[in-house]
This record gives C-alpha cells, structure tokens and sequence, in this order.
C-alpha cells in the first residue's frame, strides 16, 4: 500500500491505495460446522482472497476550544471472497454435512466472484474540563458479486453487515470518581446469504463508575445494556431468535501495588 498526507494549519488532509491477499483457513477448506438446524461443508477448492482498495479523508482538531473531527471515505474490492452459500434446504443428506432436517439449509464456503463495499466514516470530540464527549457514524454500503453455483447472492448485501452503526460516549474523570456513559446503535442486517432473514437494528447503553476507596485501590461498578434492550443475535433452530449482550452488572476491586 501507499499513502500520503498533506498538513496546513489545523487540517491534515490524507489518501491511501492498498492490496492484500488472504489464504483459506483450515476451518474453511477442512472443517463443515453446525449452526442449529443449518450445516455449512468446507471446501477444500478455495482459492485466496485478493483485497484493492483506496481511501480519503481529512482530521480537524482546535487544541484550544477542545474540538477536534475526521472524516473517512473509502471503495475496497474483495476479489474470490470466501462466503457460505446456500445450496439446499433439508430434510435430505447433503456431502460434506450428512443429514440435514427439515427447516435446516444446506450452505457450503465457496469462492463469490466479489464483494464491492464502499461507504464513509466520521467522528467528532469535544472536550471542556474534565468531561470528554465523543461521536462516531459508520456508513457501509456492501454489495456481492456471484455467478455459477453462487448466482442467487448476486447483488445481495452480505450477510451481518450493517449499513449503518454509531456509537456516543461521555466520560468526566471528577477526582477520585470517574464516570463513563456509552450509547451504541447498530441498524439492521442480513443474518443469511440470500437475505430471507432479518436481524432488526438494537441500541444499547452501557455505564461505569469508578471510585478511589484508597491508595492504589478502586473500586469499580460497569452495567452493559442497562434498559435490557433486545439485540438480535442470529435465527437458532425452528426459526428461533438468538438474542446476545442482555443486561449485565458488574462489581469489583482494582489494585496496584
């Protein structure tokens, strides 16, 4: 890859051309795996993953007001990209996996022709005091290029990519306590190849609070997903809905000595 940048005053503006390439796993040529009713063959055929890409954007930053902000947009080609095609629905016996029963897909990893993914992202901070606040927005806009076996994927957005995410957080270090709040939003998504599964979007809050009790002795307190909010995880068997990060809280003691 290359890159450059040019500097004046406040703003840097950037840009940068890379490639890659990436073998297939074991797991990938080797391995068929079980995912609820669902089986996936490996494929012992697979060839390497081959990455082009470029990039451009800009950072701010204002030392003295606290302010600082960056922009990124981006067009990446992944070339033979390793994905689990759908090739059959069960009851039947497929090679590589067996039995499947019904309800349950047949898939097998298998080489696309490419996966196209471009899109942008931002992030903004300001600080004043002893309160930092940050903000972040992701935007991907991904499209799968197939042919043969892989034809119905063709122009499909992959699956588990959201369009988009962002993510907020503040955090006040207001000796001997220190405060953090996070809020994360992540939109909807695929949760199979040929889309006929949703996965809605899900925003969570988190929280932490430390507190000095002692020399080198804190005592902390973190909760993730305070409001329980459903986060859809992937579709289990019978069309069951597997949800992921319910609420949790957690205490303890950090030492040093």
């Amino acid at each position: 890859g290359a890159g450059l940048a040019y500097e004046k005053g406040d703003v840097k503006l950037r840009a940068a051309g890379y490639t890659g390439w990436r073998l297939p796993t074991l797991n990938e040529l080797y391995r068929p795996f079980r995912v609820g009713s669902d089986a996936t063959a490996a494929n012992e055929l697979l060839r390497p993953e081959r990455l082009w890409g470029a990039e451009g954007g800009f950072d701010w930053s204002d030392n003295y007001a606290g302010l600082s902000a960056s922009f990124t947009g981006y067009w990446n080609r992944l070339e033979n990209a390793i994905a689990n095609v759908t090739l059959g629905q069960g009851p039947g016996n497929f090679p590589g996996v067996g039995f499947v029963a019904a309800g349950g897909n047949f898939a097998q990893r298998q080489n696309v022709d490419a996966i196209i993914a471009k899109g942008a992202e931002a992030q903004a901070s300001i600080s004043f005091g002893p309160v930092d606040l940050r903000a972040t927005y992701a935007f991907t806009d991904a499209e799968v290029r197939a042919s043969g076996a892989a034809l119905a994927l063709n122009g499909r957005a992959p699956a588990q990519v959201a369009r988009h995410a962002a993510s907020f957080s503040a955090v006040a270090d207001l000796e001997p306590v220190k405060l953090e709040l996070r809020l994360r939003h992540t939109g909807a998504q695929n949760e199979d190849d040929l889309g006929t599964q949703r996965l809605r979007a899900a925003t969570t809050v988190d929280a932490s609070a430390s507190i000095e009790i002692a020399d080198d002795i804190q005592l902390l307190v973190r909760g993730e997903n305070l409001f329980d909010a459903l986060v859809p995880a992937a579709f289990g068997a019978g069309g069951a809905l597997e949800r992921a990060s319910p609420r949790g809280v957690w205490i303890g003691v950090s030492a040093e000595f």
